[in-house]
């Protein structure tokens, strides 16, 4: 682990330009940032939003480039700000990189709270996918049950094409929504090993979650907080009974990834089977202060942030192989089981044949 900036000003979401330079956003300030090739930090924002209201978890969130980066230099951000009735919107717009300075700004989305003053579950991490579109995740800023109305924007993860429309694809037609029953989440990622969108989701009091995203899919709340038994509802992949509040996530290998928790300031690295099912999890790293961001980076390295710095963790060259399947290691028994028995069989056979022919040699008259 090595720390890469210190000092710094709430960095909430990182992006990695093939250039070699990484934007990131400074929540409370507004301001998108640029580090250079080499490292440091270059003095002049690359843009600043305004207005924007940062109270609380408001702010400057999410930060995404454009899949043609090196060709039409697309940056996208997500922020909020609060109209003239107090309600709070999450936005997204798009700027253009001259070089270093972001212009030609593009308003391409946005969402309203449904109630005013909200200051919480604003959500607000974007991300490009495997299929080009832009995916974003807005909570349900702090009123549940718009979660679970498919009228609102609110509570869902969104899918929508670069400049903001509605693929034709979308699970329900006409409507941006990806999944639903989302209370707020801080970070999601994409495993092409097999096509599985991974989130982390931030609970009241208790049940802060990891899931599975599928097209479509609802996730429960406001309706249930923990296991729902419910077919109506998918069941979180990780349910944590204390609050630990997960933020960021990267998928690092096939069916391996690694988030960050807020209220422990643990990194920590999940590790599923090929059906979903937890084989382990690991701590890595604790960080004081709490962790946001976490992405994956070139050359192998996980980079994190917390309130005042960006770090790197270099990964295994070969990232260790999955633990053994819990059932795959039970038939692996049954087998050997299987293929012994008989050669035990034949073995004490043979034996009781041998005894039973030198007793009746041992009876006979001696010639």
């Amino acid at each position: 682990m090595n720390a890469l900036l210190t000092g710094l000003n709430f960095p909430g979401s990182l992006k990695f330009a093939s250039d070699g330079r990484i934007f990131y956003t400074e929540k409370d300030t507004g301001s998108i940032r640029i580090i250079q090739q080499n490292g440091t930090l270059l003095p002049t924002p690359f843009a600043t939003i305004s207005p924007i209201f940062t109270d609380l978890e408001a702010g400057l969130l999410g930060i995404a480039l454009d899949p043609a980066f090196s060709s039409n230099n697309y940056v996208y951000v997500y922020y909020t700000y609060r109209d003239t009735g107090s309600f709070t919107h999450g936005h997204i717009v798009r700027y253009t990189a001259n070089e270093n300075t972001g212009i030609s700004p593009k308003d391409i989305f946005d969402v309203t709270s449904s109630a005013p003053n909200t200051v919480y579950h604003n959500g607000g991490y974007i991300k490009f996918g495997p299929d080009g579109k832009l995916y974003a995740t807005v909570g349900e800023f702090h009123q549940g049950q718009q979660a679970q109305n498919q009228s609102s924007m609110t509570g869902k993860m969104l899918r929508m094409n670069a400049d903001g429309s509605i693929p034709s694809d979308n699970p329900t037609a006409g409507s941006l929504d990806f999944a639903l029953g989302i209370r707020n989440s801080f970070g999601f990622d994409f495993d092409s090993s097999n096509n599985r969108v991974i989130a982390t989701m931030a609970g009241p009091s208790s049940d802060d979650k990891i899931l599975i995203i599928v097209k479509g899919g609802n996730y429960g709340w406001p309706t249930c907080l923990a296991v729902c038994n419910d077919p109506r509802f998918i069941e979180a992949t990780v349910d944590f009974k204390q609050i630990v509040t997960p933020t960021g996530i990267a998928a690092v290998a096939p069916n391996s990834y690694i988030f960050g928790e807020y209220t422990t300031g643990n990194l920590v690295q999940l590790q599923l089977n090929a059906t979903g099912s937890v084989l382990s999890m690991t701590q890595l790293y604790n960080a004081p202060g709490g962790i946001i961001a976490v992405e994956l980076g070139p050359n192998n390295k996980l980079y994190f942030t917390t309130p005042d710095a960006i770090y790197t963790y270099d990964l295994p060259a070969k990232p260790a192989a999955n633990a053994a399947d819990p059932s795959l290691v039970i038939l692996a028994i049954i087998v050997i089981i299987a293929s012994v028995l008989p050669l035990v069989y034949t073995a004490l056979h043979y034996r009781r044949r041998r005894i039973q022919t030198l007793q009746h040699a041992s009876t006979e008259t001696p010639r």
